[in-house]
């Protein structure tokens, strides 16, 4: 727990930090006085005061603030004109400040993401336009794609990896597409066919593409103290059936395996062409809610250097799409597609980073891109107190050309204050709920 929780103000100060900092920045280029910067919200627990901006931590640290001169939480104008007030600025230098801690955020989530890629390398599997699980719900799999088949042309775009293919369903996105692919017909693996089939992309999946990538059953690495390493499984092993079912592809095994937590299953796999089968009871963990069986094996996929600048168009490129998606998760819970219980407040992400910690410090780092992003993407929601909202006040105010009055300001400032209130309220009961089993499975 104590560890947990030391992880758990680690990532929200670092994100936190990441944000301010930006307003921050773009408020000192622009000549504005930064008369405190605190990470935590008061009462203040330490400051010290260098030039002249106060730097403080405070007991609450559920977040942070930048205080610059003529610019009140609640909409009250403190501006006495002066020239390096908040409110003295040009409408554009304002949204700049604005803008500029989500705009950290997202760079931040690019960064982690970026440093991922470049230490870890790149799965040898993304280099081939193969695939592996095709699930039964998705438009491929009502096409007639199947696993194992490799995607050779999407429209007029020749593929020759994962990534290739992935961008171009994105760009067909809402068009019937034309794609060939290459197969090896079943028991004569000294031959392939082409064939065409025709994709419906008019109503893409609404998680993903519902294509998994193509991975054998090779064992790369198995974990100490876990099921695989009590029954003497090692690396270059090759499973080859689960309980009975045979299993060619990692996708097949791992779905066998998930399905039968601390359940007694037989497994069989290769070893130097010998078999070999034991028993094995996978152990119960728990993912997204869901209690899954895990054996402790990784994959023998290999991992190869990637180039900087590659490194660079991917990351930024799932930098956009997390974006997206988390857009769209919003606009979803909005219009009613979406339950509002899926939210995860400060308890939630608490248990998620203990999670993602307990995993490796890898996954840690990816859990905090995707929590920074999170972070800009609703740091830019058109609510008061959020810097969306300022946003919104000073297009409006940019439209109508004229400054709302301090009046209203404070109005809208104190509803957007209630509405946060009442949002971190109901999702930490929700979390609470969520984990204690009060809500049920």
């Amino acid at each position: 727990m104590i560890v947990d929780l030391l992880y758990f103000f680690f990532v929200l100060g670092v994100l936190v930090f990441v944000h301010e900092l930006g307003h921050f920045l773009v408020a000192k280029k622009s000549g504005i006085r930064v008369e405190a910067f605190s990470l935590g919200y008061p009462p203040k627990a330490v400051g010290v005061q260098i030039g002249e901006t106060e730097y403080c931590l405070s007991w609450l640290p559920l977040g942070g603030y930048v205080k610059v001169a003529g610019m009140a939480d609640f909409g009250h104008e403190e501006s006495q004109g002066k020239p390096w007030e908040f409110q003295s600025k040009p409408r554009w230098i304002k949204m700049a400040v604005m803008v500029a801690g989500p705009a950290m955020n997202f760079f931040l989530g690019f960064l982690l993401l970026l440093i991922l890629r470049m230490a870890a390398g790149e799965y040898a599997f993304l280099d081939d336009s193969r695939v592996g699980e095709v699930k039964t719900d998705s438009p491929f799999y009502t096409a007639g794609l199947r696993p194992g088949d490799r995607i050779l042309t999407v429209g007029n775009t020749a593929i020759n990896d994962w990534e290739e293919m992935s961008d171009a369903f994105l760009l067909h996105a809402g068009d019937v597409v034309p794609v060939e692919i290459e197969r090896t017909p079943a028991y004569q693996t000294d031959r392939t066919e082409r064939l065409t089939i025709s994709v419906d992309l008019t109503s893409p999946p609404r998680e993903g593409l519902g294509l998994g990538y193509y991975m054998t059953t090779e064992v790369g690495a198995v974990m100490p103290g876990m099921p695989a390493a009590e029954i003497d499984l090692q690396p270059g092993d090759v499973i080859t059936s689960v309980n009975g079912v045979p299993v060619t592809m990692w996708w097949e095994m791992s779905r066998e395996i998930s399905a039968q937590p601390g359940v007694e299953i037989s497994l069989t796999w290769q070893r130097n062409g010998e078999e070999m089968t034991a028993q094995i009871i996978p152990s119960s963990q728990t993912f997204n809610g869901e209690t899954v069986g895990r054996i402790g094996i990784d994959s023998a996929s290999k991992r190869n250097p990637i180039p900087f600048f590659k490194a660079v168009r991917r990351s930024a490129s799932e930098t956009i799409i997390l974006s997206t998606a988390i857009f769209g998760f919003v606009k979803d819970l909005v219009i009613g597609q979406q339950s509002s219980s899926a939210l995860a407040g400060p308890v939630g992400i608490f248990q998620m980073v203990g999670q993602s910690a307990e995993r490796g410090f890898s996954y840690l780092l990816w859990f905090m891109a995707m929590l920074s992003i999170n972070l800009g993407v609703l740091n830019l929601l058109p609510i008061p107190m959020l810097d969306g909202g300022h946003l919104t006040i000073l297009a409006v105010e940019g439209i109508i050309r004229r400054d709302l009055s301090a009046r209203h300001k404070a109005w809208l400032q104190q509803a957007g204050f209630a509405f946060l209130l009442f949002l971190i309220i109901y999702v930490t009961f929700n979390d609470i709920g969520r984990i204690s089993g009060w809500f049920g499975n």
